[in-house]
Order: structure tokens, then C-alpha cells, then sequence
């Protein structure tokens, strides 16, 4: 007979427990469940999930020791992929609860990009959703990305339209915040309790000078904005997809300081969640001078 009423009794003390206190919003901040403002620096790490999901857990928690050792807060995962790699929703969702504990114990946030390369991976996208949604509601250093640009090719047609994506984020418990996918591909896609945009890479005065744009879309949402994939880092420059010049990446965290933005490094390596090359390293810290010119970072040993 105990062994039943303590499993009972734990459960209505689980079922009594108060929610985690994820990040709340005010106005165009994020703020920390202590009452200070959270400063988002991210970071691309596309494939950590996959990791935990295929075997390679220790990989994953070295990435998460670096970037913590670098003073990120936030990195950017996927819960499926067919492109840069292979994940099928469901190992998604079964490695993401430990990626997150992981993260946690690293002090990191997660932005969880719920769904990309649905135009090839057969999947039931609102249960998918769900399931992303009702896991990231039990770890507090969780945030949803409904989709990775929404109109994108990779993408089925359903999510090119703004106010499915807007019933996909309705599946999100309350208190998780959540975006609908970049807003460039229209302002419904600002649906969410925050807003991600991905920054033109060329135009008029070079990429950097593109971000100050943001500052517009802060004004126009009064949400927070995240530049989440904006121009990436790479040892070799490819006009209007990478660059390797640190001043110009300098330049770009200064934009973003300015216009109000959270900012997310974006790089070659992170699509596959490796670590800096030393041309992405340089480009990194001066991203990081540029953006947090206070923040005290350990420095790293360049490969």
C-alpha cells in the first residue's frame, strides 16, 4: 500500500507544483525571472539536439561549457532536419528535454526552432508543434520558434501562411514565449509575444548598416526582436550569404546595440553546431566587442 500512495502523493505534489518561470516581456525587453533585464546573445547550434538524440551527448555539453565560457545566453536548435542533417521529429523530441537540462546546468537559454524542412520530412506539424510546446513549458530556459523562415522552399506551403503559423503558436503553453519564424516574410509573422527578423545581408552601405532597419520594426511591434540569422561568418567571404571581415562584424553588433535588437551570431560552423574556425573566432569576439563592449569574456584559444 505505500508504495502506491507515495507514487499518488508525489503526483499531486508534482500537479501543485508552480510552473518554471520562464523569461517574461516588457515592452521591448526581455526580462529574467529575478526582475533584471536579460540581454540576448545568441548563437547558431542548429545540430545540438541531434547530438543528444544520436549518440553524442558529450559533444553537445562541450559546445554548451564553450559558449557558456563565451557568455552566450541563447542557442538557436532545430527538433527536425533533412537538409543540413537528419533528425526526424520524434528523435527531436525525445533528446530535447535533455538537451535543455543540459543547457540549464550551463546557465543557457534554448530558442527551440520547432519545425524546418517540412516540404520533405512527413510529419503532423500541429502534433509536433504540441509536443515541442508541452516540453518547452517544463524547462524555464526555453523559447519557441514556430519555424525557421516560414516561406522558405524547404517549407511546406501550409506555413507560408502567417495565420496558420499564428494557430501553431496558440499550441504553445502560456508563459512559454514564442515566435512565429522571421518577419521579413510579412508582418503577420510578428504574431508571437516576440519577433525574429533576419537582416538583409546586402543593400545600400554594406549588411551592417541593413540592421539599423530594426530599430524600426521595435518602434512598429513594441515586442522584442531578435536578428536571429543575420549575415554569417566563414573563412571565405560569399557576397550576400558569408563574411570573414571582424570590423564589419564589429560594425554589425554595434547596429543591433543601437536599434535595440537582440543579436544571434550566425556562422558557417553553427549550422552544424561545431566550434568557431579561428576566421569565425575573429569574427565572433569582435561580434561580441561590438555588442556587449562591457561584457567580460574568457578569451579562446584560437584553432
Amino acid at each position: 500500500m505505500l508504495g502506491p500512495l507515495r507514487a499518488l502523493v508525489v503526483g499531486l505534489v508534482l500537479a501543485a507544483a508552480p510552473a518554471p518561470a520562464h523569461l517574461t516581456i516588457s515592452g521591448s525587453r526581455f526580462i529574467a525571472a529575478d526582475g533584471t533585464p536579460f540581454e540576448w546573445r545568441g548563437i547558431t547550434a542548429f545540430r545540438l539536439v541531434e547530438f543528444v538524440a544520436h549518440g553524442r551527448e558529450r559533444d553537445a555539453d562541450a559546445y554548451l561549457a564553450w559558449a557558456a565560457s563565451k557568455r552566450f545566453t541563447v542557442v538557436r536548435v532545430l527538433t527536425m532536419a533533412d537538409v543540413l542533417f537528419r533528425l526526424s521529429p520524434a528523435d527531436g523530441q525525445h533528446a530535447l528535454p535533455r538537451l535543455l537540462d543540459m543547457a540549464q546546468k550551463r546557465g543557457i537559454h534554448v530558442e527551440v526552432v520547432a519545425l524546418a524542412d517540412t516540404a520533405r520530412i512527413q510529419v503532423d506539424i500541429p502534433r509536433h508543434v504540441k509536443a515541442i510546446g508541452e516540453i518547452a513549458g517544463r524547462y524555464s530556459n526555453a523559447l519557441v520558434e514556430i519555424a525557421n523562415e516560414p516561406v522558405h522552399p524547404t517549407q511546406a506551403k501550409t506555413l507560408h501562411d502567417a495565420s496558420f503559423a499564428k494557430s501553431l503558436a496558440d499550441l504553445i503553453p502560456p508563459g512559454v514565449p514564442v515566435s512565429l519564424g522571421s518577419v521579413e516574410n510579412g508582418d503577420g509573422f510578428a504574431a508571437g509575444t516576440y519577433v525574429t527578423w533576419h537582416a538583409p545581408r546586402s543593400g545600400a552601405g554594406g549588411w551592417p548598416a541593413q540592421i539599423a532597419r530594426g530599430a524600426a520594426l521595435v518602434t512598429k511591434f513594441k515586442k522584442p526582436v531578435i536578428n536571429d540569422e543575420p549575415m554569417g561568418a566563414a573563412d571565405a567571404a560569399v557576397a550576400g550569404r558569408r563574411d570573414n571581415d571582424p570590423v564589419r562584424f564589429r560594425a554589425a553588433a554595434v547596429e543591433s546595440r543601437k536599434a535595440g535588437l537582440g543579436g544571434t551570431f550566425h556562422y558557417e560552423g553553427g549550422l552544424q553546431a561545431k566550434l568557431p574556425t579561428a576566421k569565425e573566432l575573429a569574427c565572433l569576439d569582435a561580434w561580441l566587442e561590438g555588442l556587449a563592449p562591457d561584457l567580460k569574456v574568457r578569451p579562446t584559444a584560437r584553432r
